[in-house]
């Protein structure tokens, strides 16, 4: 199968698709239970990988293109999936935030995460690549890389006891593997051959050390790609940056992740949360402004303190003093 013929194939309007565009609407209700998920009831979907076996593919695998025309409501499943538009964009909400896929991208959702697709238009083309947990311990013992986000992320997937509610957004617009490789592995899920699972799944695993390459290029675009960088040390640069008006979700947003899930990353890589991590680098901040001569309410203002009575109280506890007391330049 050549490109051309890919591309005709997956833009074909399926029978339910037409009968989705002209207003019929599928009953997603008929197709699991209701969870309670921070508050509010989504969607359980069904164990679908864990008994599907897609000719071409390896066991733990499969790919799907999304139905046009028809928007998916909020719900969980019990596998990881991974969202890849073909053409086109998609809009999603993640976690109860807005995500819009661009083409080339991928969302790369644990198995608990919580989304919803909107209805995607004729030229919008949206696959989805859903993977066992057996699937994904084979593939990290093939020798993908041990640092970066996407290693952590797997490894959390694996891990019965950790939180399942993460994503992460990989911004891969511009690179020809992704496409390349998504290609190779439709033409042989769609005209399989013997050798086909095993292309594959060396297909899979090349995706996946490309992603890892795209999201450590992004987090470290301007600087050095030295290989002690990884998305902890992101972050931290990100609050050292913007550490007078950063926010949980803002810091979350802007490396692709929930924000439970950066958060729950910190921690596990510092020691400390967010709030913390904000705290400490404000109150340091406020300390070498003092020392330079400004005035307390100059010093607090700066670092994006309000509360001066607040302020006063974080700064004792973090320096055992008033923060008059460090004030240099007086007199």
């Amino acid at each position: 199968m050549d490109i051309a013929e890919l591309d005709r194939r997956l833009l074909e309007l399926t029978a339910s698709e037409r009968a989705y565009a002209d207003g019929a609407r599928y009953d997603w209700a008929a197709s699991g239970g209701a969870v309670d998920i921070d508050g509010r009831r989504v969607i359980e979907m069904g164990r679908a990988v864990a008994s599907r076996y897609q000719d071409g593919m390896p066991e733990g695998l499969a790919i799907v293109r999304n139905s046009r025309f028809n928007p998916v409501p909020e719900h969980v499943h019990d596998y990881v999936e991974i969202s890849y538009v073909y053409r086109g964009r998609c809009p999603q909400t993640v976690a109860g935030r807005t995500v819009t896929v661009a083409e080339n991208e991928v969302l790369l959702l644990d198995s608990r995460c919580p989304h919803a697709v909107a209805a995607l238009g004729e030229g919008d083309i949206m696959l989805s690549l859903t993977l066992s947990r057996p699937f994904l311990q084979r593939c990290l013992e093939a020798g993908l890389p041990t640092e970066g986000a996407l290693p952590r992320f797997l490894l959390n997937a694996l891990n019965s006891e950790t939180d399942h509610h993460g994503h992460i957004h990989f911004h891969c617009g511009d690179s020809r593997r992704v496409r390349r490789y998504l290609q190779e592995m439709l033409c042989e899920r769609l005209e399989p051959s013997a050798a086909s699972p095993a292309i594959v799944l060396r297909l899979f695993e090349l995706l996946l050390v490309e992603l890892v390459d795209c999201y450590e290029r992004e987090l470290t675009a301007g600087g050095s790609r030295g290989g002690s960088e990884s998305l902890v040390a992101g972050m931290l640069a990100y609050i050292e940056q913007r550490y007078r008006d950063c926010t949980l979700d803002g810091l979350a947003e802007r490396f692709g992740l929930s924000p439970n899930y950066a958060s729950a990353l910190l921690k596990k890589g510092t020691g400390k949360t967010y709030l913390q991590l904000v705290q400490e680098r404000r109150l340091s901040r406020a300390m070498a402004l003092l020392r330079g001569g400004s005035t307390v309410e100059e010093a607090a203002h700066a670092v994006g303190y309000d509360n001066m009575t607040f302020f006063y109280r974080k700064f004792r506890a973090r320096y055992g003093t008033a923060p008059a007391a460090c004030r240099g330049g007086r007199g």
